[in-house]
């Protein structure tokens, strides 16, 4: 048994000195240098492509096990430019082996110095990075039995160390010539320290993209002996460009399993304006106002999982505009969004491009254009979506008109959303509107109740379309519902009814009593005023009701001392067409509000046809055939030709004092 346990020993101690005399000498004695020609020309006949690496390549195995080289360089095909598609100054990577037999992982260094990759792109779509067909896997492919991989099974080491980790002077070129594009980033550095799975990496990369320097900072981890398990934190901070600076801070729980999320993302206050110049991009809209665009700042706070998201105790600045956020989003396959939003106000003139003026309308008639066949709209995720929404606004500018306290509740569940209220301030008076979308077809049917009390048309219509033409307390009701997802559609499925009213106001750029005087006196021609003429009203009524597209009144009053106004007709919205008459009448009595009794005096009417874009006006000749004109004809018939040569001017004069060319 003695002998038995020496020749054992001794056996064990050959082994010993044979390993030891392999990994200490044997390498010393390989010729490495003469096994770099059969793996340059394997590495080509695999690529297709030039392969080449310096003679310095040093290999060791004990005590650590370590390779290093120099002056790397993977070719780049003729068709892309010729030149490296892939070059390394120098590489050493060096891992301890005694620990490997203990499954811990000791990396003394890993330094790659002047990496420099060229990613290019032609026209036909065809990408250099491209080594040839792979076919991606399918179920059939793997093997039977083959299972998918699960998290939280643990690494198959113990522990890990890295002493060093840096990649330096790295270079990257990306060139896509189908869009004439490139973007060049230099001077790559990433060092990454404390590299274990029981304390946070430390990360610290820096480049210049294109000449502009970025960064990115902080910590990540632990990642915790059993990736996917735990908790894993992170810190970090970005700056790009000398004009942004990023922060996020939060922390992954159970990334393989539950991958719950927190996360605070902060945007440092910055320019978007200055961003866009600095990366020479045009900013997506043309601002009518070159001071706004100069302030953006964000604090948000992510919560969540794939399950559901939560948005808290978030902010949003842009410019002088704050807005405070909160949202929750669950059940993503639906989804289920609940948000409110808070914004102090903002004037969205200073940033919406002004419409432009229509061009190409010739004879009142628009240019036809050949019609496009509209865009289908998938309604699907609406009729899937539970969306219970609040939006507030202290004060809100848009085309001119300032509106406050603004207040929008918006819900929907099973493509039906409703508008349940859109409430506002509006020219010291309110506007209420209840409003409902129903998607539930293909076809949407919308529907509208607005009421207004009290508003002051003046101010409003000189701020919304800069024209004094109305002046009076306005009140409105009107209930219309609508088909359509298109203006075409939607004009020609309005109907509805309303009645918009104008208490103690005025028509400005007009005196109808003093035309009427005119025209029933004989005086032909328009007198120019001396200054700005009006027609002052008690009461302004506009019943009206909508018909497939076409707005109709048949009862449209004005009542003001010595001056009753009748107006009835219809207005095409569908082929913009007018066809309209207006009887201002002067009458003997100086009441005006309330006063329904039928007035004799002298009607003066005008018949309004034509298109929207360019009106005609003309006298109604039949409605002036009263007794009086009779008698006034038979005796100088050139009167009544005076007459309406003057009646046409003057209903000219009239749509022109309305705003109308």
């Amino acid at each position: 048994m003695k002998k038995i346990l020496i020749w054992l020993l001794a056996l064990g101690g050959g082994l010993l000195v044979l390993v030891l005399a392999a990994v200490l000498i044997i390498p010393r004695f390989i010729d490495v240098e003469s096994y770099l020609p059969t793996i340059e020309n394997k590495v080509t006949e695999a690529t297709g492509r030039s392969f080449s690496i310096g003679r310095d390549v040093e290999v060791s195995v004990f005590p650590w096990v370590g390779a290093s080289f120099s002056n790397l360089q993977l070719g780049n095909p003729e068709k892309f430019g010729g030149g490296e598609f892939v070059k390394v100054q120098s590489f050493e990577a060096r891992v301890k082996l005694m620990p490997l037999l203990s499954k811990k992982i000791e990396i003394d260094k890993f330094v790659l110095n002047g990496p420099e990759i060229q990613l290019v792109k032609l026209e036909d779509g065809s990408v250099n990075w491209s080594m040839g067909s792979q076919k991606s896997p399918t179920t059939q492919d793997k093997p039977a039995g083959e299972k998918k991989g699960k998290g939280g099974e643990g690494l198959p080491i113990s522990s890990l160390q890295v002493g060093e980790f840096v990649v330096t002077n790295g270079r990257l070129l990306y060139v896509d010539k189908g869009i004439n594009y490139t973007r060049t980033v230099d001077n790559i550095n990433l060092q990454l320290q404390n590299i274990s799975l029981e304390q946070p990496i430390d990360v610290s990369f820096q480049a210049d993209v294109d000449a502009k320097p970025m960064s990115v900072k902080g910590s990540v981890g632990p990642i915790g002996k059993v990736p996917g398990q735990g908790t894993v934190k992170f810190d970090i901070v970005a700056k790009a460009f000398k004009q942004l600076e990023v922060a996020l801070k939060g922390e992954v729980v159970e990334p393989a399993t539950e991958q719950k999320f927190n996360v605070n993302l902060k945007v440092a206050s910055f320019s978007p304006r200055k961003l866009f110049e600095t990366l020479e991009i045009p900013l997506p809209i043309q601002t009518p106002d070159p001071a706004v665009l100069n302030k953006l700042q964000a604090d948000l706070t992510v919560q969540g999982s794939p399950a559901a998201i939560t948005i808290s105790n978030s902010s949003v600045a842009l410019d002088d505009s704050q807005l405070k956020l909160e949202a929750k989003v669950k059940e993503m396959n639906k989804p289920d969004v609940a948000f409110k939003l808070d914004l102090n106000g903002i004037n969205l003139d200073r940033y919406l491009p002004k419409g432009k003026s229509e061009k190409g309308k010739a004879d009142g008639k628009a240019a036809k254009t050949p019609a496009k066949e509209p865009t289908k709209i998938d309604y699907e995720p609406l009729r899937r979506m539970v969306l219970d929404g609040e939006i507030t606004v202290g004060e809100l500018i848009a085309n001119g008109a300032k509106m406050e306290n603004v207040l929008v509740k918006i819900t929907g569940k099973n493509g039906i959303f409703d508008l349940n209220p859109l409430k506002l301030d509006l020219y010291q008076g309110s506007v209420a509107l209840l409003g409902n979308f129903n998607v539930q077809k293909q076809r949407p049917v919308s529907s509208v109740e607005l009421k207004t009390e009290n508003v002051q048309a003046g101010p409003l219509l000189k701020d919304s379309v800069n024209k004094d033409i109305l002046r009076g307390t306005m009140n409105a009701a009107a209930k219309i519902v609508f088909a359509g997802d298109n203006p075409a559609d939607i004009k020609k499925s309005l109907n509805g009814t309303g009645n918009f009213t104008f208490l103690d106001g005025a028509i400005v750029g007009i005196d109808i009593a003093e035309m009427g005087r005119n025209l029933a006196a004989g005086v032909t021609g328009v007198q120019k005023p001396t200054e700005k003429p009006t027609t002052d009203f008690a009461e302004l009524k506009v019943p009206f009701k909508l018909v497939y597209g076409v707005f109709q009144t048949e009862d449209t009053s004005l009542f003001s001392p010595l001056l009753r106004v009748k107006a009835f007709g219809s207005a095409n919205l569908v082929n913009e067409s007018l066809d309209m008459k207006v009887r201002p009448k002067i009458v003997g009595t100086l009441k005006g509000q309330g006063d329904t009794a039928e007035r004799s005096g002298v009607t003066v009417p005008i018949i309004v046809q034509g298109t929207f874009a360019k009106p005609t006006f003309k006298p109604d000749v039949s409605a002036l055939a009263n007794e009086e004109t009779i008698i006034e004809a038979i005796k100088n018939p050139e009167s009544i030709k005076e007459k309406g040569k003057s009646l046409e001017e003057t209903g000219k004069s009239l749509l022109k004092g309305l705003g109308f060319d």
